[in-house]
């Protein structure tokens, strides 16, 4: 497992920095495979044929689709469709309902999931010193994750949501926010970022949280679907879900207070 995952960061890391430092078009261009391939898994996990592929296809282009059309200047516009999306994956996690336990709901979910969350990582890179925003993100949502790792494992004792991910625990949770609160202020300042003290706060202290919400969501789509890991395209790590479902929620805090405080 510990080799696999060395293996996939290995080949990775090299690919995410390349399209970082590549041009906005490219970038999105990118984003837009990921989040489709995301949505793709998402829907493909959910419907019972496993033969019939044309539902999580055609999950996968609306998502591409939506984030594409972040793109057109409609971009900001995207707030608007952020209550929908909450409420959507409010009712797909708790189930018992026409919305919840239909393919139909599923497929949604994962379009609006994926286009309009993802979506936030093509608008941060198109704010003033996008590049340098997305590393922080990045550097944010990694120290939590990594944190959270390592504290709950050395450390870890209270459960934290045992009925969506047994695993987790507050001790792990506590360490995550520490780690990430850290890289929200550091990074910032390593890169030279022109921010105001406040900005800084507010990514310290909220992206963390928001990472650790989205890795909580995602838990409880997987406990409700009942499989462990979206696919297996990514060895040892899982599916891209697995590994988007962190930046997923923190991409868009950072985004919006970048956008109205800086």
């Amino acid at each position: 497992m510990l080799t696999q995952r060395l293996m996939v960061a290995a080949i990775g890391l090299p690919i995410l920095a390349a399209m970082i430092a590549s041009p906005e078009p490219v970038f999105a261009a990118a984003i837009e495979v990921i989040l489709a391939i995301a949505a793709f898994e998402l829907v493909r996990s959910a419907q019972t044929d496993d033969g019939e592929l044309t539902a999580p296809v055609g999950a996968a282009a609306a998502a591409a689709v939506l984030v594409a059309l972040t793109r057109t200047g409609l971009g900001p516009s995207i707030w608007a469709l952020l209550l929908p999306t909450v409420l959507a994956l409010m009712l797909l996690i708790r189930g018992r309902t026409t919305f919840g336990d239909s393919l139909t709901g599923w497929w949604l979910g994962a379009v609006l999931y994926l286009g309009v969350l993802g979506g936030h990582l093509v608008l941060l890179r198109e704010v003033d010193e996008g590049q340098r925003w997305l590393l922080v993100l990045l550097g944010t949502v990694f120290a939590t994750d990594t944190g959270a790792y390592a504290i709950g494992r050395l450390f870890g004792r209270h459960k934290m949501a045992p009925q969506i991910s047994p695993k987790k625990t507050w001790e792990g949770a506590v360490g995550g926010f520490a780690f990430g609160a850290a890289a929200g202020v550091a990074v910032p300042l390593l890169l030279n970022l022109d921010v105001t003290s406040l900005t800084i706060v507010l990514i310290a202290v909220g992206a963390p949280i928001a990472a650790i919400g989205g890795d909580l969501v995602e838990s409880a789509l997987k406990r409700r679907l009942g499989v462990k890991d979206m696919s297996n395209l990514l060895p040892g790590h899982g599916g891209f879900l697995d590994r988007l479902d962190s930046l997923l929620f923190a991409g868009p805090w950072i985004y919006w207070i970048v956008r109205w405080l800086n």
